[in-house]
């Protein structure tokens, strides 16, 4: 039988073996669930959510008028133009908020230091933001040519696994990029 004091002792000795790992997935998921609830008040929908649906809307309303998909934009609703009948509105779990989240509290809950990281997180935000615009447009232009069938499935299916992969990748490219940072890697070599 084992006794108490060497359990103890083995969960202690895991905890300190893998106190940056426990620590990481600590604070990554208080961060997670804080920004959730945060954004998901009535306040916080007003003035941050629907602001940025507006912006992502109105910046994939421009891109789709210059690649010949004419439209209108009335505030987070895109309306085909010209004889097109496409309607679509853009929802807060369209707008990446929530894939947002995520990506930057995985990186707030990386043990460097701000000024490493910041920068990279920025990138990161910015490159997703990029593929969120992207899947905007492709939905719109979906819609616009194809049956609702067809957009279903790349609204409800192909986007939601693309944008979990792609948020996980850009994770992983900055997080291994900011790694290889001189400083990183002065720490690694003292050690």
């Amino acid at each position: 039988m084992i006794s108490e004091a060497h359990s103890k002792g083995k969960i202690s000795a895991f905890v300190k073996e893998y106190r940056v790992e426990i620590n990481f997935v600590v604070i990554f998921i208080l961060g997670v669930l804080l920004a959730f609830f945060a954004v998901n008040n009535k306040w916080a929908g007003d003035n941050i959510t629907y602001p940025i649906t507006v912006a992502e809307t109105f910046v994939a309303s421009k891109v789709l008028n210059v690649v010949g998909y004419p439209n209108t934009q009335k505030g987070n609703k895109l309306a085909g133009a010209e004889g097109n009948p496409w309607r679509m509105e853009v929802r807060n779990n369209c707008n990446g908020v929530f894939e947002s989240i995520i990506f930057l509290m995985a990186f707030v809950a990386i043990q460097l230091p701000w000024r490493k990281k910041i920068g990279w997180m920025a990138f990161g935000f910015f490159l997703f933001h990029i593929i969120n615009e992207m899947r905007l447009i492709s939905l719109f232009i979906i819609g616009t040519d194809y049956s609702q069938k067809t957009f279903d499935f790349f609204h409800e299916t192909f986007w939601q696994y693309t944008l979990i992969l792609f948020t996980l990748a850009i994770f992983i490219f900055c997080a291994q990029r900011l790694s290889k940072t001189p400083q990183v890697e002065e720490k690694k070599s003292e050690a």
